[in-house]
């Protein structure tokens, strides 16, 4: 991972970028894991693994003006992943240009587990 927002509060992750191969695994552009009030904003990412990533205990998360690619574009989760319980509230993704991802904006969750996702905008 490249960047990574974890146990924040009001960030402000604005006119980043963010660069990897897009063979490249585990290469997260940026990584939010329970923060709240997160803007990401006036980006440009490309790796070899998601743009961004939202996981558990995330929540009031904002995309906005994102530039995404290569990569898997951008997610929220893995939830679930090891019996755990998971949950993202509150995601908006407004104005992003995905180009060469294997995905667009996704939810990604572990079969049989227990995860939740609240109020999501994209």
């Amino acid at each position: 991972m490249h960047v990574v927002i974890q146990s924040c509060n009001n960030v402000l992750a604005s006119k980043l970028i963010v660069r990897a191969p897009g063979h490249s695994p585990n290469t997260d552009g940026i990584h939010v894991t329970h923060s709240q009030n997160v803007v990401i904003s006036n980006c440009i990412i490309g790796t070899g693994d998601d743009c961004i990533s939202i996981v558990s205990g995330s929540k009031n998360i904002r995309a906005t003006d994102i530039i995404c690619g290569p990569g898997h574009g951008i997610s929220i989760g893995s939830l679930g992943k090891g019996n755990s319980e998971a949950e993202v509230t509150n995601v908006e993704v407004n104005r992003a240009t995905l180009k060469g991802t294997t995905n667009g904006v996704r939810i990604k969750t572990w079969q049989g587990q227990i995860g939740q996702i609240q109020t999501k905008s994209f």
